[in-house]
């Protein structure tokens, strides 16, 4: 097909794509899409921190769109500043036909699991192009996209690596595909380049080494590709480049990192490793995995040029391992890579039998993980991001939205003392955007230490609204993300931070939150102010 791809096993035709062994691995892939569509039909979970800003940012874009053209131009040049924000543009189809809603957004990555299956097979047949299983062994890659853990588990939340996952499998794709003569090459590759930047500022570290390994066909295109990239990329970057830059230093090496991992230590490297495999893979899929690979590799003793190809499209693994940040998640679009090198070692052998038997082994691995993830892992074995559906729909965020929006109108600023996953400024500001209230939250910074800092962000913000926490226990709090707290409680009962209590919400059994009206001369008749309350333990410390 192209000449940096020759023939993986001497040539000949492929099989006929409807073969067993391709109905198989179409129909285990589907298995994995369908389990994920009953979660997410059956889960009740709120959504928690990056997954709830992305949801309210979706929803504040929606509502911009449905104002006009340039109103939707305007909130879109200024969504997050720090997050591309394609993820939030996708479900809108889905709010034309059933409104905004938490539940309703994420259901637009089940079509966008499915592409990511379909693109990674398209690679796949690409790479192995002449070898006489290309069909199989790009219907099994596909299916492997669908059963790895991250994947679905992944898919079943309102984060942005489905989305990435499926543009990078297009990507990969083209690269595969793409042929020198082909004028329009160079706009769909272009194409993918600009959304997989709208999608994540980390896409072109991803998207790297599938470009590299057909530098030699690409080359023609790569004008016009950098060209339509850049342009639609710039609908967005052209006024938030600045942010992201900075951003994604912080987050990647900077101090932001240091809270998700350790720069230095060896130890978190091998933590990371093993996070990657037995969570992104799973145990019994990895080992298949492994099997398949080093059986091929005893049989063949070579690699082929599509699985050269594959290992260059992993080395952003290497730059994600140096990195500070030792978040697991955020190579999950890059494991589908994995499953088709296991993909294609599983039909390398000579032997039918030994072909099926890989087969088996692959498939029966990843659909005992996927069902035993999604129907019977209880907490001490769901793995990360993974686990059945939750009935339990959180705390009563309903009830302090509306205590926040009679405490300081419908267009107040409300600051919340308080990171939980079931409680928090982004969820908090989730659930009020999906209403259609301009009432926004604020936390008091991210991962804050100083109180002095977040005293001076409430003013910065314009907050005025104070949401404090009584009755949560310090064990079931996330440290490092709740610093402030106990400073800014303290500064509120004393009357440092002029603080009157407006309201409070008993959020589920015996936690209740207290809300204040904050600022000079904004005490109610008969209010009590913070400083007459007595007792009460406050989330990160005592009133």
């Amino acid at each position: 097909m192209q000449k940096d791809l020759p023939a993986a096993d001497g040539g000949g035709p492929a099989g006929p794509w409807l073969s067993p062994a391709v109905a198989a691995s179409v129909l285990a892939g589907l298995a994995g899409l369908a389990a994920t569509a009953w979660h997410l039909a059956n889960n009740a979970a709120p959504p928690a921190w990056d997954d709830a800003w992305y949801l309210e940012v979706s929803f504040r874009l929606w509502q911009a769109l449905k104002s006009g053209p340039l109103a939707f131009a305007r909130a879109y040049a200024d969504a997050f500043h720090t997050k591309a924000p394609l993820i939030t543009l996708v479900p809108f189809p889905l709010y034309a036909l059933f409104g905004t809603g938490e539940r309703v957004a994420v259901w637009a990555n089940l079509p966008l699991a499915g592409l990511a299956a379909w693109a990674w097979s398209r690679a796949a047949s690409a790479w192995w192009s002449d070898h006489p299983d290309r069909n199989e062994a790009a219907a099994l890659g596909g299916a492997l996209c669908a059963l790895i853990p991250f994947s679905y588990g992944l898919s079943r939340l309102f984060l942005v690596e489905t989305l990435l996952c499926a543009l990078l499998g297009l990507w990969a794709w083209r690269c595969a595909a793409g042929k020198p003569d082909d004028r329009w090459e160079g706009v769909r590759l272009g194409v993918l380049l600009g959304l997989g930047l709208l999608a994540k500022s980390t896409f072109p570290l991803v998207a790297a080494g599938f470009a590299w390994s057909g530098r030699k066909r690409l080359l023609p295109h790569a004008k016009t590709a950098l060209l339509v990239g850049f342009a639609l990329a710039a609908t967005w970057y052209a006024w938030n480049f600045p942010y992201v830059a900075g951003f994604v230093w912080s987050a990647s090496f900077g101090h932001f990192a240091q809270d998700y991992g350790n720069a230095s230590a060896l130890a978190a490297r091998l933590a990371w490793a093993s996070s990657v495999v037995s969570s992104g893979l799973s145990w019994p899929l990895a080992a298949a995995m492994a099997a398949c690979g080093l059986a091929a590799l005893v049989s063949r003793r070579e690699l082929d040029v599509g699985a050269k190809a594959c290992l260059w499209g992993l080395a952003p693994l290497l730059v994600y391992a140096a990195s500070a940040n030792q978040e697991a998640r955020l190579v999950a679009p890059l494991l589908p890579v994995i499953g088709l090198l296991a993909a294609r070692a599983a039909f390398s052998f000579d032997r039918p039998a030994a072909r099926r038997a890989a087969q088996a082994a692959l498939l029966a691995a990843g659909l005992w993980v996927c069902c035993d993830q999604t129907f019977l892992a209880g907490p001490a074995r769901a793995l990360g991001w993974n686990g059945p559906p939750s009935s339990d729909p959180g705390w009563d965020r309903a009830g302090l939205v509306t205590a926040a929006a009679a405490a300081g109108g419908p267009d107040a600023v409300a600051a919340v003392g308080l990171e939980h996953r079931n409680l928090n400024a982004n969820n908090l500001s989730c659930l009020a955007a999906a209403s259609g209230l301009r009432l926004s939250f604020v936390s008091l910074g991210y991962a804050q230490q100083s109180v002095e800092a977040a005293l001076i962000r409430l003013k910065d913000k314009g907050a005025s609204v104070l949401v404090l926490v009584e009755g949560l226990p310090e064990s079931e709090l996330p440290v490092f993300l709740n610093r402030a707290n106990q400073g800014v409680a303290l500064a509120a009962s004393s009357g440092r931070l002029p603080a009157v209590e407006a309201g409070r919400v008993q959020l589920c059994a015996g936690v209740t939150a207290v809300v204040f009206k904050i600022g000079p001369s904004r005490a109610a008749p008969g209010a009590l102010p913070a400083s007459g309350r007595k007792g009460g333990s406050t989330a990160g410390g005592s009133s």
